[in-house]
């Protein structure tokens, strides 16, 4: 999820909220928990955990699987925890990477919502139905988005406990370092900090590497594991499939709305975002052994004067190109996928101002020659494309159609393109149309609307996917389509028609809807005006398209 741009909390309010969870957090950590006989109790590679149960299913929050990051660790890549004697408590969460804090609207709160802020923040939670058991569930290791640059694998609408019980999977949710925490290009010639453009995969590996240790005490099977994600968190999928280190770590990959994934920061790209950033903080040079004396909260407020955001780059190190350009990484070719998009995904944006959907064409031409960077040629020429497709569209639902499709379906399914013609692993697409009823259905089926259905966790989501009878349905059906492919490659299951895998020639996509079908290209007469244009990369700004 590339989180849209609600206002910021006053800074010193959410300074004081902040401190008083951090101090909450730390009393409760500090207060020995009355451990209950039922409890169970796991013996993990490091330790023995202590978790709780449920409603059947066995939860440990807040699981360490690196050691801190900050200090003279910070920008180094991931360690090890350090063992540690006795019973560790699992009950409360782990703290999130610094980031900038965002109003928690309850629209976005159910996905962006994070605890206390800490750069030690290497922390993950693990659901199962069952620990110590002879069973080998399926792993599902879920990445959160906020681009490459904020939220928290703990928000409310990532709870695993739902998935878990409902398709006897173990779900394992990941906090990691982001921004420039994670991904800090430093060019100076400390080799210490060879690694920190990319530190944030490395930490999700090490994730992975401790799921492949203690997959088995929680009732997993380390030889079926599935990383899956949705916008920021589909392109640090997309990201693992290209990474040498990533191979044989998981063995099938969920892509969902993958946006800007398919490249990675150039070094040129990436050196001149480290200069803005020291800059800001008026240093003469990008040093890492500088910026590691640099407050966090200074850190964290100079990365707001920074435009483009930070993500991994291509270092010749942890990525030799980028992850899906020009072609799918040989590599990951026997991986297969699951990918597709919701289907209006820009009005998660375009929500923010009630104006945006009753705009005028001309209105919509201006938004897109800014958002394209294209001349009013061309963007008339687009516009007519859409218009002779969809007649009966208005000019805001043009605008909501042109911009999910650049923004999200042609580099999702590009993704799925590339993948399908290595022709070593079936690919599978999908389109989620459920519409939802808030607003008055004006947002038909935004960015992130699908997530509550897969994880159960629709009444946390409540102001974005609203109340009705389809809920529950439509949870069981995403539920069981996301759980059989990571059981067995196939999504295919008795709640939705028989799926035919992707292909180029008729690109057969799954709409998942109360009437679920299967349909050849859906958009793509439409979609095929975008060519010639180059595809969305995260530097450029949604601003353009969503302010008049």
């Amino acid at each position: 999820m590339e989180t849209a741009t609600p206002r910021a909390l006053d800074r010193r309010a959410f300074l004081k909220h902040a401190s008083a969870a951090a101090s909450a957090t730390m009393l409760a950590s500090l207060t020995p928990r009355i451990a209950r006989a039922a409890d169970p109790v796991v013996e993990t590679s490091n330790g023995k955990l202590r978790g709780r149960i449920d409603d059947g299913v066995h939860v440990f929050k807040g699981v360490r699987y690196g050691d801190t990051t900050g200090g003279a660790h910070r920008f180094m890549p991931p360690r090890p925890p350090q063992k540690w004697a006795g019973t560790q408590d699992a009950t409360q969460w782990g703290a999130s990477c610094p980031q900038s804090a965002e109003t928690q609207d309850p629209f976005y709160s159910w996905y962006t919502a994070i605890q206390p802020t800490s750069e030690d923040c290497l922390f993950l939670n693990v659901f199962t139905p069952g620990v110590n058991d002879s069973k080998r569930r399926p792993v599902m290791v879920w990445l959160h988005g906020g681009s490459w640059s904020s939220c928290a694998g703990t928000a409310p609408g990532f709870d695993g406990t739902n998935l878990a019980r409902a398709q006897d999977v173990v779900v394992v949710t990941v906090n990691h370092r982001l921004n420039a925490f994670g991904y800090l290009w430093l060019e100076d010639k400390d080799e210490r900090f060879a690694d920190a453009g990319s530190a944030g995969v490395l930490d999700v590996l090490q994730a992975l590497r401790w799921v492949r240790d203690n997959a088995a005490a929680f009732g997993g099977d380390a030889g079926n594991v599935t990383v899956f994600g949705q916008s920021g968190g589909a392109a640090k999928v997309v990201a693992l499939m290209g990474m040498p280190a990533a191979k044989g770590l998981f063995h099938k990959a969920i892509v969902q709305s993958c946006s800007g994934g398919m490249r990675i920061d150039s070094p040129d790209e990436a050196a001149r975002q480290a200069h803005a950033l020291a800059s800001k903080l008026g240093m003469e040079s990008v040093s890492g052994a500088a910026l590691q004396q640099v407050p966090t909260d200074k850190l964290v407020a100079a990365l707001k004067s920074v435009a483009d955001p930070f993500r991994p780059v291509v270092d010749g190190r942890n990525f030799l190109r980028d992850p899906f350009y020009p072609d799918a990484p040989a590599m990951s070719a026997h991986i297969p996928l699951l990918v597709g998009n919701a289907n209006t995904e820009s009005t998660y944006y375009l929500q923010v101002d009630p104006d945006n959907f009753s705009l005028g064409m001309a209105d919509v031409q201006r938004r897109l020659q800014r958002f394209l960077k294209a001349d009013a040629a061309r963007v008339d020429g687009l516009i007519e494309a859409y218009r002779s497709v969809y007649p009966a569209y208005d000019a805001s639902e043009i605008l909501m159609t042109i911009t999910t499709d650049y923004l999200f379906k042609r580099n999702t399914l590009k993704v799925a393109s590339l993948q399908a013609a290595a022709g070593k692993a079936p690919v599978y697409a999908y389109v989620f149309t459920r519409q939802t009823p808030i607003q008055g259905g004006r947002i038909h089926s935004p960015h992130t609307g699908e997530v509550p259905f897969i994880f159960g966790t629709a009444k946390a989501a409540q102001a974005q996917v609203g109340n009705g009878a389809d809920i529950e349905p439509m949870t069981r059906r995403m539920m069981a389509t996301w759980a059989a492919f990571a059981r067995t490659g196939n999504p295919g299951n008795p709640t939705v028609p028989r799926w035919e895998p992707f292909r180029d020639a008729d690109r057969q996509t799954m709409a998942l809807s109360m009437d679920s079908q299967l349909l050849k290209d859906p958009g793509g007469a439409a979609r095929g005006a975008l060519e010639g244009l180059p595809y969305y990369e995260y530097s450029i700004s949604r601003t353009a398209f969503v302010k008049g």
